[in-house]
């Protein structure tokens, strides 16, 4: 195998693959990276931990067709040190060996055998429905910070999603907290409706991969305990999580006795202000909701408290009620709105976050019970 590609295309393609292998692995070929060649212009990078694997594509001069795997963390350290050039790679199968030299740089790294690596099934092949990437982006960003982080093999570990015909639905809990998002799918042409769930480290991972232009559709399969999602840039293949995912329908409230609204910037500055002080084992932040104002107050025995204030549009009754205010503060960044609407049923009830203008989103946050 022979051939030269960029340096900048190729260390993003590491970097992008790299996330796929196994961090202390039984197996020496789960911590390297397959790179084969496609075709004379193209090579395939894959990686796997068995449970998650991805695949991306990247220009290349192929020289020599074949294919080899490469430590993943030897090959990032060579290739993100070295200058913005080309790259000339070259393997030979018979002493495994892999001679790289950019520049003045020569390395000469030991391989081992493309065909001890896993195979990566294809499961979009067959039947695979197709969605608007922007969507489901946006559906990820939502709700995928409030899957637990603790439970990666329960269900809470993971984000419910359902597709429907014209329309995606996502969402997670961690049992504190609540956040869903529904996105209308436009020309949507799917004939039975899809629904399982997905890990957070899967979808987190994905986010990841659409950082930099992968067309806009994205195509998604489901088979055998396993999804996959493919643009024109990348294939992400991952286990689902098995259960049956909390009926969280049944947690969101259906209607309110009193309703807030804030300038979402002002709630956040005065937010991250107030919780300085904030005691580190419980991030509790203490709020007053009171005649158009809302005031704040945290506190850390021996340390000292602190409180700010923020205009709201606030007529009800005087209300104090607590959250950690972190799940608070990942509500709001994610809202897409100069204000945030607050609906509330008492001290000791969940209070919903929403865009003022409801665009299909609201989070549910269980408040503190405080002295």
């Amino acid at each position: 195998m022979k051939f030269s590609v960029q340096q900048d295309s190729f260390q993003q393609a590491i970097a992008s693959v790299q996330r796929a292998t196994a961090a202390r692995a039984i197996q020496p070929i789960l911590g390297h990276i397959l790179i084969e060649s496609v075709g004379t212009d193209q090579l395939r990078m894959s990686a796997t931990d068995l449970d998650f694997a991805i695949e991306t594509t990247l220009p290349a001069i192929i020289l020599e067709e074949g294919k080899t795997t490469i430590s993943a963390k030897i090959l990032q350290g060579i290739v993100s040190k070295l200058p913005k050039d080309t790259i000339h790679l070259e393997v030979s199968n018979e002493s495994q060996t892999a001679r790289i030299q950019c520049g003045s740089s020569l390395f000469n790294v030991r391989t081992l055998p493309a065909e001890e690596f896993p195979v990566i099934k294809q499961i979009d092949k067959e039947q695979a429905v197709e969605v608007n990437l922007d969507a489901f982006v946006r559906a990820v960003h939502h709700t995928v910070f409030a899957a637990a982080s603790y439970e990666a093999n329960n269900v809470l570990g993971g984000v419910y999603f359902k597709l429907t015909a014209g329309q995606l639905e996502m969402a997670a809990t961690d049992g504190s907290r609540l956040a869903r998002c529904v996105e209308m799918l436009e020309g949507s042409t799917i004939a039975d409706p899809v629904s399982a769930i997905i890990p957070a480290k899967t979808l987190q991972e994905l986010l990841k991969l659409v950082g930099s232009g992968s067309g806009n559709t994205l195509r998604i399969a489901i088979h055998d305990g396993q999804i996959a999602f493919r643009t024109q840039t990348f294939y992400l293949l991952s286990r689902l999580l098995d259960g049956q995912y909390p009926q969280y329908e049944q947690l969101i409230p259906k209607e309110y006795k009193l309703i807030a609204y804030a300038n979402r910037q002002a709630l956040i500055n005065s937010l991250e202000r107030a919780t300085v002080m904030a005691n580190e084992r419980t991030n509790i932040v203490k709020m007053t909701f009171d005649n158009n104002s809302l005031s704040l107050m945290a506190q850390t025995p021996d340390v000292g408290d602190s409180k700010d204030n923020v205009d709201i549009q606030y007529e009800g009754e005087e209300l104090n009620i607590a959250f950690n205010y972190k799940f608070v503060l990942d509500a709001l960044k994610v809202i897409e709105s100069d204000d945030v609407r607050m609906e509330l049923n008492g001290g000791l009830s969940p209070t919903l976050f929403k865009a003022r203008d409801e665009n299909g989103y609201l989070c549910l946050v269980m408040p503190v019970q405080v002295k």
